[in-house]
């Protein structure tokens, strides 16, 4: 029974239970829609998340730059691809709103009602490399029902570094075996699995927008669900 003895619930937050992709490309178009100016916001989102913050996250990893707040590494790159695709007419405010958009991001429909069920059986906490701010944001802005938040800046540290779940684990001042990671993201849940927790592989085929392939899960994770309300049925399963 792989859930009888885990006692904890952490969530990769962007991707897992955010739609970054629906979320930021949304006002991105409202950006469009104020200067007449047309982009192609999917690709412009993609290389946000992917040239830009996750670029920046594996710089932090290899020890090539300092932790910065998740706000400051958006709008490094940001500032770039406003003049990549040409866009004019933005006041700061304007910037500085559009930037923030991955402190208000939407939330998979599964999301809410999962958690809560999830709730009623663990505790659960987002244990994800945004800032404590941003995550705090996103938290009240769905009204998530968290009962803390686990920041990787607490640690000065990114995932996967593997040493980041002990250290996580060390706060909860439990041992890794009662923590189980939900993500949909196998490297993260990789090096949860070798720090030794339990591990829950969350599909999220839309993560990128559509057309993309998903990612490669190397190794078997203790559960594979489509939803946070299938993970609920498949934990109350295993361990009755």
């Amino acid at each position: 029974m792989f859930a009888s003895n885990v006692k904890v619930l952490c969530f990769d937050v962007f991707g897992t239970v955010t739609d970054w992709y629906s979320s930021v490309t949304q006002e991105g178009q409202k950006i469009s829609d104020k200067t007449g100016i047309a982009v192609p916001w999917g690709e412009f989102v993609n290389k946000w998340r992917i040239d830009g913050y996750l670029q920046a996250l594996g710089d932090i990893s290899t020890g090539k730059r300092e932790v910065i707040p998740t706000a400051e590494i958006h709008r490094e790159k940001l500032l770039c691809l406003i003049d990549e695709y040409g866009i004019s007419g933005l006041s700061d405010k304007d910037i500085e709103d559009f930037n923030l958009a991955w402190n208000h991001l939407g939330v998979w429909g599964d999301a809410v009602e999962g958690l809560a069920e999830l709730k009623e059986d663990y505790m659960i906490l987002p244990f994800s490399n945004g800032d404590f701010r941003c995550l705090l944001d996103i938290s009240r802005h769905n009204n998530l029902p968290w009962d803390g938040i686990i920041s990787a800046d607490f640690f000065k540290k990114v995932k996967p570094d593997p040493t980041i779940y002990h250290d996580a684990a060390a706060l909860l001042q439990l041992p890794p075996e009662q923590i189980m990671m939900v993500a949909c993201h196998a490297r993260d849940l990789e090096g949860a699995k070798n720090a030794g927790f339990k591990t829950a592989y969350v599909n999220r085929p839309l993560e990128y927008g559509p057309g993309v392939a998903p990612e490669e899960k190397p190794v078997p994770f203790d559960y594979d669900v489509d939803s946070f309300i299938e993970l609920v049925e498949a934990l109350r399963k295993s361990s009755s």
